[in-house]
């Protein structure tokens, strides 16, 4: 009877007692008094039998068990038990022992670091094979010189931190950048091309959360930026500049443009290392304020993550300035612009 204590009766909604006498539905295993079984004299999940409905206990050995499946064995995020996946990562949780798998599902259950496990190809001298369990595929030189397929744990250390605290931190494309850093880790080599950061430009490290590099690169973006707006509104507008000398305005759209694509090519390559010294100096702040165990999952998870707002507030300011020299423009540029709409 302990097995339904605390649990409620679907009928009555009453918690149930040790002194209950209780029946259990045959079909999905639903526990109700023997009065309100009698009461409704069929099991309120009947419609449910067909689609293999079974009843998960609140309270008790199984509930807990339930509870222990929902812990998202990539984060580590505490979902609600029976969920079928991570809210946070969405990464699918492990199903009960006795629900049968294919081998595909019990793959896809796991952690994002077991998905497509390959053979590992150890350096010349050394025949040991790292112990199975999740992991991800990744490359690095062995002492010969020679590329090798490498495999990565959640606990495994990448650049000094664990590759589950990465995960949890990253939160969005959590598989690119652990390959990158791993790689980083194993060759020395920081350099990478990063398409986002090439197109995307500050407002890529501001989505990753990197405020004092988004900033600055941001202020370096406007100023590079300014003397072409600056020479399109002399181009249309003169009389707006006075009698200021504005000969030297060609010379500096011209240096300012290539300057902001420098500055695109400085980030492409470099954004992604910059990110790395980021988030690892974050994620060994948290470790050494956080305990193991929720607390740090949490932090991490707040401490890391991405942006959006950000990113879409520095393209709006950006939007606003164009407008803004638009107006400067005078009426000159505006009725080419209406002549240019209406043919």
């Amino acid at each position: 009877m302990a097995r339904y204590t605390g649990n409620h009766c679907p009928v009555c909604e009453q918690a149930f007692t040790d002194d209950d006498d209780i029946v259990v539905c045959p079909d999905c295993g639903t526990p109700y008094h023997r009065a309100c079984w009698q009461k409704v004299g069929v099991c309120l999940h009947q419609s449910e039998h067909a689609a293999g409905f079974e009843w998960k206990p609140e309270f008790g050995p199984e509930a807990e068990a339930a509870a222990h499946a929902a812990i998202c064995p990539n984060c580590g995020t505490h979902n609600e038990p029976g969920a079928a996946r991570c809210s946070h990562c969405g990464v699918p949780l492990p199903r009960p022992e006795n629900d049968a798998q294919s081998p595909e599902q019990a793959q896809e259950s796991g952690p994002i670091y077991a998905r497509n496990p390959g053979a590992y190809a150890p350096p010349a001298g050394n025949t040991a094979r790292q112990a199975p369990g999740p992991h991800i595929d990744a490359f690095g030189t062995g002492a010969d010189g020679a590329i090798y397929r490498r495999e990565v744990g959640p606990e495994d250390p990448i650049d000094g931190i664990k590759a589950r605290h990465w995960a949890i931190f990253l939160g969005r494309s959590p598989m690119y950048y652990l390959m990158q850093f791993f790689r980083m880790s194993e060759t020395k080599h920081r350099i990478t091309f990063s398409f986002a950061a090439f197109f995307f430009g500050p407002a890529y490290l501001l989505y990753r959360k990197m405020w004092k590099e988004g900033i600055l690169t941001a202020l370096l973006s406007v100023l590079f930026y300014l003397p072409g707006l600056l020479d399109f509104v002399a181009y249309y507008n003169p009389d707006f500049f006075g009698s200021m000398p504005i000969g030297w305005l060609p010379v500096a759209s011209t240096i300012g443009e290539i300057a902001s694509w420098a500055l695109r090519i400085v980030l492409a390559l470099f954004a992604v290392s910059w990110y790395e010294k980021h988030a690892k100096n974050r994620i060994e702040n948290v470790c050494s304020q956080c305990p193991e165990g929720p607390e740090r999952t949490e932090a991490l998870s707040r401490s890391g993550g991405t942006n959006v707002l950000a990113a879409i507030l520095y393209f709006g300011l950006m939007a606003l300035l164009e407008v803004a020299f638009l107006y400067m423009a005078g009426p000159a540029f505006m009725n080419l612009l209406m002549y240019s709409i209406g043919g």
